[in-house]
């Protein structure tokens, strides 16, 4: 299964909500314990996690867990989980996984097309007037951006 067709559950959220937005690191055995987990649950959400891209756990998920962001173009980590922030989208179309990177608030442009910002709102869109598109997936929460009158968007 990938991120595209990935709800993350409810263990999988709980421990995504722990690790920094930017991918920093965090001490595997701080996490479990904040979230009061043993062993094997938290080996478990690690284990499905890192197979769907979500986070880098290393060997045995015994020192230091991560978000893994190579899934997020390089533009838009900096706004990750930081509502307000401005991104000057690079390629479209691109989908951004929420899971990974949570947007909801930035904005977001593209050169000579303008911007729009991202919503609070699944399964909804906003564009503007000069072609540029957001919207937010109704069951994962991705948002993807496209333009209207370009052909590399189809």
């Amino acid at each position: 299964m990938t991120q595209a067709d990935h709800k993350p559950d409810e263990d999988e959220v709980a421990l995504l909500a722990l690790l920094p937005a930017d991918g920093a690191p965090e001490d595997s055995s701080e996490i479990r314990s904040r979230l009061g987990w043993e062993a094997e649950r938290f080996a478990g959400a690690c284990v499905r996690l890192e197979g769907r891209g979500y986070i880098l756990a290393g060997e045995a998920h015994s020192k230091t867990v991560c978000r893994d962001l190579t899934a997020v173009p390089p533009e838009f980590r900096p706004a990750c989980g930081h509502p307000g922030s401005r991104v000057t989208v690079r390629q479209v179309p691109v989908t951004v996984p929420h899971a990974l990177c949570d947007l909801t608030g930035v904005i977001l442009s593209y050169p000579g097309h303008g911007g729009a910002a991202v919503r609070d709102s699944p399964g909804r869109g906003v564009g503007n007037s000069k072609g540029i598109r957001v919207e937010v997936d109704a069951y994962t929460m991705d948002v993807t951006v496209t333009l209207s009158g370009l052909r590399r968007n189809v």
